[in-house]
């Protein structure tokens, strides 16, 4: 008889580095594509007003991201890029590709058809862990943890900088300013936004409030 424990036929299920902040923090986790996601903190009322007048952070860990090297406005020229992707140009010849989690898969496919030979595509998803800020305190909280003058990105503008003294990537979105950092450093820098964040008044939202608010 085998020793190996009998297979549950369940889905595995991805969790992000602060995984274990967002449960003591009381966190109502759900399920979305493979991922176990912080949903909601509390009443998702407040967590949309903090969004709308106020500072809120969010665990975007899930979200699909896409490594494209090479030429990269040409191999953006052939995969054209609709508004459900955004894209986070980061050198000519380096760029980043975000996407919905459920997404990654197609958006993949259609980016190594892309690189051809001489580009190169890489699904990353699991390799950053991402924090989106969001509501009209953002920037007060950007200049409590970073040096760099980060108002001069514009929107949809991306850029390398040190967030909490760890290297990152800012990307500004629509909705929110979105960072990117190694996953080993994940927990480490979620801890940190939170509690600098917590002193600004600000709090941590589920995706149930970010979604609500158009956030994709």
């Amino acid at each position: 008889m085998s020793g190996l424990p009998a297979r549950s036929g369940t889905e595995p299920v991805r969790r992000t580095p602060a995984h274990r902040l967002h449960a003591g923090l009381g966190a109502r986790f759900d399920r979305l594509d493979g991922w176990e996601i912080p949903a909601a903190y509390g009443p998702v009322d407040l967590e949309r007003a903090a969004i709308r007048g106020g500072l809120a952070i969010a665990d975007v860990t899930p979200r699909g991201k896409i490594d494209l090297r090479g030429a990269v406005d040409e191999m953006l020229a052939r995969l054209a890029p609709g508004p459900e992707v955004r894209v986070a140009r980061l050198s000519a010849r380096s760029a980043l590709i975000l996407t919905r989690p459920s997404d990654v898969a197609p958006w993949l496919a259609a980016a190594e058809q892309a690189a051809g030979v001489s580009g190169m595509a890489t699904d990353v998803t699991c390799v950053y862990a991402g924090i989106a800020l969001l509501g009209p305190n953002a920037w007060d909280l950007l200049a409590r943890l970073t040096s760099m003058d980060v108002s001069t990105v514009g929107p949809g503008g991306a850029t390398g900088l040190r967030l909490a003294k760890v290297p990152a990537i800012l990307v500004r979105g629509e909705y929110a300013i979105e960072v990117y950092a190694a996953s080993e450093s994940g927990r480490y820098l979620w801890q940190t936004v939170a509690e600098t964040a917590g002193r600004l008044q600000g709090r941590a939202v589920g995706w149930d409030a970010l979604t609500a608010e158009g956030w994709r």
